[in-house]
């Protein structure tokens, strides 16, 4: 008798060590059975099979699982808000400025930090992005992104900071002098530890795909790290109901501070 997908996720779990159950369960099985239509494969058994003894489908599982997209500026009003209010403060408050950007899908939101930082003639920060999916984590390193990632990027930074890949008369080279200045780690956020010592975290259309209490799990570990003062930024549809349960503020649209 075939296993059911219960079944399947909780073994796969264990394979991918990943906490499948931290997702929203039929986004789960949604994004399992379209990559098995698209593999031709029968049922969760054999899913099962491949993820045990095939590398290749083990890493495409998790590339199709994973959030990988994402786009430059997203949500412009909330990134002027950003560069206008709250750099200003985080940037007078510490001689030097720590950024996660968690998950960071294929570098956009990073490397939008980088470009507005640059911009500002900022010094002394870091800028940190991690995903779990190490074939994004590639693209991102690589900076070669298409038109419709590149929509909101001004004018001016757009001529300044990207070039048209020779390869391809529709993709577009982001600058070294912008990529060297974000480094990339695979990070589990459900299940490894973060550090501490962050001044502002984002963390960008990833609720809307977890459980509430994972969601609740996840607001406790982001504040734990945040310096008082810091910034969490979240997605333009992602919502803290009750921040002071985690020891933050909301302070605009998707911007919550530790207090």
């Amino acid at each position: 008798m075939p296993i059911t997908f219960n079944d399947f996720k909780d073994t796969a779990s264990d394979i991918l060590n990943i906490n499948l159950s931290g997702y929203k369960l039929k986004r789960v099985q949604r994004r399992t059975e379209s990559l098995m239509r698209r593999h031709n494969i029968a049922d969760y058994d054999e899913c099962l099979r491949l993820l045990k003894n095939d590398p290749s489908f083990k890493e495409a599982y998790l590339s199709h699982f994973t959030i990988n997209t994402s786009e430059f500026y997203r949500n412009p009003e909330n990134f002027r808000y950003l560069e206008d209010k709250l750099l200003p403060k985080i940037f007078k408050n510490n001689s030097s400025v720590k950024i996660w950007s968690a998950p960071c899908s294929n570098g956009s939101e990073p490397y939008t930090l980088a470009l507005i930082l640059s911009e500002l003639n900022y010094k002394k920060y870091q800028i940190l992005a991690s995903d779990l999916d190490p074939d994004i984590l590639n693209t991102a390193k690589a900076g070669v992104y298409g038109s419709n990632s590149l929509e909101n990027v001004p004018t001016g930074v757009f001529d300044k900071y990207f070039t048209l890949d020779q390869n391809s008369n529709k993709k577009y080279i982001l600058s070294e002098k912008i990529k060297n200045q974000v480094a990339f780690e695979k990070m589990d956020l459900i299940n490894d530890p973060f550090l501490k010592g962050w001044d502002l975290i984002l963390s960008r259309n990833f609720f809307i795909y977890l459980t509430n209490e994972i969601k609740d799990m996840l607001c406790h570990k982001f504040s734990s790290v945040l310096k008082p003062g810091g910034y969490l930024f979240l997605g333009n549809t992602e919502f803290i109901f009750n921040p002071q349960k985690y020891g933050l503020e909301k302070v605009y649209s998707s911007f919550y501070r530790k207090l």
